[in-house]
């Protein structure tokens, strides 16, 4: 007593229902559309951390790349069969690595040779240009000091 209109409704979703969907998506819009979305996520990624690099948006950046080397780290320990190292993986500190080196094994460490000179060299430069800019900060506060009569940030100007 069903309305042919139903009848043919009905049979034609079990019909459907039966078959797997099925479908065909052209691969390239697809890369495209994954290619920009990345590197829009980049760009707004580099913008958070340059701007604020304190921010919300940084600090889960910061917790998704820890996560991340921590679920790598258990699985390269897993797959390689070094289930003792996998605790430290988790439960892993940043420590200072110099801890790794006893006293005596650091004095026993050189630096190549020439290294020791052009740090010399680097930290005389260092040093003169730090001299050069006191000097101009003394010589520009004595000439503040004169102009204004010992009063800082008071110009020769009278009112």
């Amino acid at each position: 007593t069903a309305p042919s209109g139903s009848t043919s409704l009905k049979s034609r979703m079990k019909s459907e229902l039966g078959k797997p969907f099925q479908t065909k998506v052209s691969l390239l819009p697809i890369l495209f559309l994954f290619i920009v979305f990345s590197l829009a996520g980049m760009l707004a990624t580099a913008h958070h951390m340059e701007n604020n690099p304190e921010g919300t948006f940084a600090n889960c950046c910061r917790v998704s790349l820890g996560t991340v080397a921590c679920v790598y780290g258990v699985v390269y320990n897993l797959y390689h069969c070094r289930l003792g190292d996998i605790p430290q993986v988790v439960c892993a500190a940043d420590e200072d690595v110099m801890d790794d080196y006893t006293d005596e094994e650091l004095e026993r460490m050189k630096l190549r040779p020439g290294i020791e000179r052009a740090l010399d060299v680097e930290h005389r430069k260092a040093l003169r240009k730090v001299g050069i800019e006191m000097n101009k900060i003394k010589a520009g506060s004595k000439n503040t000091n004169h102009r204004g009569g010992g009063v800082p940030g008071a110009s020769g100007i009278q009112r």
